[in-house]
């Protein structure tokens, strides 16, 4: 009988059916290529007939739909863009209810140590821009974020930095300066930082991209709500305090680029499914996720092409500045 794997997104009430859609061109020729005969479909979660599905891939699925996967008794894996977006590229974490499928993904886990490789080049790259002093020294840095997340949701309201000044003063306590850094799609960053300074007194804001201020020895402590930024932190040895609910844990397995390997889906879905071996690949290139998704969360500030445009520019002007008085 043939097996069916359904590639989806929830809808959420927004025009969020293209996530299905390009998640599915993602990945449907290696998944063919692992699993054979059967038919890899895409929908929207709301519209899918989940019965007569054998796995479910989704992209950024909520606890409630997987809830529901659960409930009918149905395997699925649960594909995000993992916090920790300064490598090379962007990559996904996996979750799954599958316990086999669970064991298999331990293979393929991102090492932590090459998580903080990479952050030890980004600090060299930020000292030889000069870039390592914007911070003064002994400061705590505040990320803000956008305003109606869905993971800032306590289940009755959106919550924000305000909501939790009383943990924001006991950790400001030992610090010297303050630094605010607002979400660049944030509407209410003025209205934060005005009532952040009403409670904390000077606050600096500071539009420096956040890579450049992880990279700062100033910055000893950084604190926001559940930001990706707190788990990038980490790599560049800063103290972290998550306010709000972590939204990454540990059965969330990040995987470095293995998924556009056919090979990797024939291993871990075979517990689940009929697989068949295969050596199709697409071998790896620096930012095919980051540009698909084309979304960058400040990298380029760091990436080497924007580096040499830097130089590129930088000398133009000092040649410019030899003939122009």
């Amino acid at each position: 009988m043939q097996k069916t794997v359904l590639i989806t997104a929830e809808t959420l009430g927004e025009t969020r059916d293209s996530h299905a859609k390009w998640l599915y061109y993602l990945l449907q020729v290696q998944l063919h290529s692992a699993l054979d005969s059967a038919e890899i479909m895409y929908e929207s979660f709301e519209q899918a007939s989940l019965n007569s599905v054998d796995l479910i891939i989704g992209f950024e699925l909520s606890i409630e739909a997987m809830a529901k996967i659960d409930g009918l008794g149905k395997v699925y894996l649960d594909l995000r863009i993992h916090p920790v977006r300064f490598l090379d590229d962007v990559f996904f974490s996996f979750e799954t209810n599958s316990d086999a499928i669970q064991k298999k993904l331990q293979f393929y886990k991102m090492n932590d140590d090459v998580c903080r490789l990479q952050a030890s080049s980004v600090i060299a790259t930020v000292i030889k821009q000069k870039k390592d002093s914007l911070i003064l020294p002994n400061s705590l840095l505040l990320i803000g974020q956008t305003e109606e997340d869905r993971v800032l949701y306590d289940g009755t309201k959106y919550l924000s930095l305000l909501d939790f000044m009383d943990e924001i003063k006991a950790v400001a306590s030992v610090y010297d300066h303050i630094y605010f850094k607002p979400h660049p799609y944030a509407k209410n960053n003025r209205y934060i930082l005005k009532e952040l300074r009403k409670a904390l007194g000077k606050v600096q804001s500071t539009h420096t991209n956040v890579y450049y201020l992880l990279a700062n020895d100033g910055v000893k402590h950084v604190a926001a709500l559940n930001s990706s930024v707190l788990y990038e932190a980490e790599y560049f040895n800063k103290q972290t305090v998550f306010l709000f609910n972590q939204t990454f844990t540990e059965t969330q397995v990040g995987i470095y680029g293995d998924y556009m390997k056919a090979s990797f889906w024939s291993d871990i879905l075979f517990p689940v499914l009929q697989t068949v071996p295969s050596t199709l690949e697409l071998p790896f290139f620096p930012n095919r996720l980051r540009k698909s998704l084309n979304d960058f969360w400040g990298y380029t500030e760091i990436n080497d092409e924007i580096i040499l445009l830097n130089i590129v520019k930088s000398r133009i002007k000092r040649l410019l500045s030899r003939y122009i008085r």
